[in-house]
């Protein structure tokens, strides 16, 4: 089919799946009258570019930014039903060998998507293929370890599943910025081709997403951990934070004490997690004792009271959380 419509938050995956289909469509053509880029075009330039006539020359390759035509904005085209009309019926028309890519890249964080009941959402249901791109969570391994393992590949390149592992627990579940770490660890491992866990451990850290968090802390690495802090402040409130640790402290306790009676699938069940997670919990809880989970607790809920009535600055209450004796 030559109409794509690729949408979400994970661009970097976004740029790849194109310059595929670059490649496949154009080859190595590099001629500017086959490939053209628009950014949330007018909609006389859309609809000109959708009715794109074949040339002798070719295939050609559209690549259309239009997240204003699917994303609520202040900015939206405000169309009329008979250019709704118009669009969909040149959704449904696009030339055999002219290729379309439609575009609506989303800031990550934002949770926003195309709303899927609008008629020219289902126009370009019915006449081409949509293909998410959503943003991983660094509890989402099993999804980014294999994107990693091509990644590498292609890099020629060797890292081991604990490379990986490790690589993610570091740097977060960002694919642009984890294929960084992977060309820096190339250069630094080089001539050896193969990634070992204490390359990763010594010069790869994001310390920038709130799903490390708990890791860090649970290992004691808590200058990393204020590290990670600081820099999520410039994005989120410190409620925010605290509320997160809240909840996954809260997980963690839990499934320490049930891990003594119940199965991986039963805490599963009984605590609302994710099973993949619950047993990447229990490898790390493995030598952590139920009385420093419980203290990070304690501490979380008097540093958030303390927060709320305004007796202690931000990155105070999360030095407490990490070494303060619980009472």
């Amino acid at each position: 089919m030559p109409l794509y419509f690729f949408w979400g938050e994970e661009d970097y995956l976004i740029e790849k799946e194109v310059k595929t289909l670059k490649k496949k469509v154009l080859g190595d053509s590099l001629d500017a009258l086959n490939f053209r880029v628009l950014d949330n075009p007018d909609f006389l330039t859309f609809d000109e570019a959708l009715r794109t006539s074949p040339m002798f020359f070719g295939n050609i390759l559209y690549v259309i930014k239009c997240d204003k035509y699917f994303l609520e904005s202040k900015n939206k085209p405000k169309l009329d039903d008979k250019q709704i009309e118009v669009l969909c019926e040149s959704f449904e028309n696009v030339a055999d060998s002219v290729h379309i890519v439609l575009l609506c890249l989303i800031p990550r964080g934002e949770k926003k998507k195309p709303d899927s009941r609008k008629k020219i959402y289902k126009a370009v249901a019915k006449a081409g293929v949509i293909k998410e791109f959503p943003a991983y969570r660094a509890y989402e391994e099993y999804k980014i370890a294999p994107i990693l393992k091509n990644l590498a590949k292609e890099k020629n390149i060797i890292a081991s599943n604990e490379v990986i592992s490790l690589l993610i627990r570091h740097c977060g579940p960002s694919i642009r910025n984890l294929d960084v770490q992977l060309e820096k660890l190339k250069l630094y491992c080089y001539p050896q081709k193969e990634i070992t866990t204490a390359m990763v451990s010594e010069i790869c850290f994001a310390g920038d997403d709130i799903f490390l968090l708990p890791d860090l802390i649970i290992n004691k690495d808590y200058t990393h951990a204020l590290e990670n802090i600081s820099k999520i402040l410039e994005k989120s409130h410190y409620l925010e934070i605290v509320a997160f640790l809240q909840t996954a402290f809260t997980n963690l306790v839990k499934t320490k004490i049930f891990s003594k009676t119940l199965s991986s699938f039963d805490i599963s069940r009984k605590t609302g997690q994710h099973e993949f997670v619950v047993k990447k919990n229990l490898e790390k809880l493995k030598n952590v004792d139920i009385n420093e989970l419980l203290r990070i607790k304690i501490n979380l809920t008097n540093a958030e009271y303390l927060l709320k009535i305004g007796q202690i600055e931000p990155m105070s209450a999360f030095c407490d959380i990490f070494l303060k004796e619980a009472k």
